[in-house]
């Protein structure tokens, strides 16, 4: 006997969900926030609070604005949490041995503004009532906000934050003729790898659910697309020009200034190998998708990579934007990839 939830079930399960994850951020909101302010009180009672009960709003407002920066160490006197970067501890003014202000963001960044567009943003979609559908005019609305605030964001966090300049996130036109033919030799390679990766997935899942069942899941996540919606509908020759345009310049713009600028650059510190994994499969999982997995996955380590080697997002975005455009073509023609 299969057992399932309907809709009634699956409601109070996600709300439970995110009451214990609104729950948890706000205990680390109180626990970061006693390290960090030189005199918690009231201020700090008020964000974590509010990340309590408006979590879409205030972790990603303390996280990206109020939060002070820096690496957290224990004082040597009082063995409580201080910033490592002040003359003395924030609690006992204890002298410290205090290192030089961050240069770099971390992991705050990064969570604060992946929050806004995995949570803070899907509510206020949801509250205009702008949902992701295949009308063309809400498609292209969500989709340049999104990525105006990918670039907006991260260049608050690089240039606000911690006043460097936007190379510190890949963009950076240097060698860009370079950068350029790398991205297209790169990203002509990556369409057979693409579509390698994806018989392989087909076949690996077929090995648990049955091949006709596993090609059955890749052509529904395919039919699913809402980009497939649009372009098997009626088109102006303008519209697909747009079309073309959003999915094949703004969003790979706007996802690699995120993906491989914010989130990799704050990964970074741990190891190269490491913010690649890391990056690729967050990637890969945001797109909440089981058979194109591997191939997103794969994609992602692809553009990590280049994007280490070249210093720039010129490749990565090069790279994005073609397996896009193929992906547009296969849709518009019907290949079977």
């Amino acid at each position: 006997m299969t057992a399932h939830l309907d809709a009634g079930q699956v409601l109070p399960f996600g709300l439970a969900a995110f009451v214990l994850v609104s729950a948890l951020a706000a205990a680390w909101v109180w626990w970061d926030g006693q390290a960090r302010f030189p005199r918690p009180g009231a201020e700090l009672w008020v964000w974590a609070a509010g990340t309590l009960v408006a979590l879409p709003v205030f972790l990603p407002l303390y996280l990206l604005g109020a939060r002070p920066v820096g690496r957290i160490a224990r004082c040597p006197a009082c063995g409580r949490p201080t910033l490592s970067h002040r003359a003395a501890c924030l609690h006992c003014a204890h002298p410290l041995a205090f290192d030089a202000l961050p240069d770099r963001w971390g992991l705050g960044e990064a969570v604060g503004v992946a929050v806004v567009f995995m949570v803070t943003l899907p509510v206020v979609v949801q509250t205009l009532g702008l949902e992701v559908t295949s009308d063309l005019g809400q498609l292209s609305a969500v989709a340049v906000v999104q990525n105006a605030l990918f670039v907006a964001l991260a260049l608050y966090v690089v240039r606000g934050r911690y006043r460097l300049r936007p190379a510190a996130i890949g963009l950076s036109l240097k060698r860009w003729p370079l950068a350029l033919a790398a991205g297209m030799a790169v990203g002509a390679a990556t369409i057979p790898l693409s579509v390698g990766a994806e018989r392989l997935a087909v076949r690996a899942l077929g090995w648990l659910v049955g091949l006709q069942r596993a090609e059955a899941m890749a052509e529904a996540e395919h039919a699913r697309d809402v980009l497939a919606g649009i372009l098997r509908g009626p088109l102006t020759g303008a519209e697909l020009a747009w079309v073309v345009v959003l999915v094949c310049v703004l969003v790979p713009v706007g996802e690699e200034v995120f993906f491989r600028g914010l989130i990799y650059g704050a990964l970074r510190s741990w190891s190269p190998a490491g913010a690649t994994a890391v990056s690729a499969l967050y990637f890969a999982g945001v797109h909440q998708q089981v058979v194109h997995f591997l191939p997103i996955l794969l994609l992602g380590v692809v553009l990590a990579v280049l994007y280490e080697r070249t210093g720039s997002l010129v490749a990565p975005v090069v790279v994005h934007g073609i397996n896009n455009l193929v992906a547009v073509l296969a849709i518009l023609n019907n290949w079977n990839l």
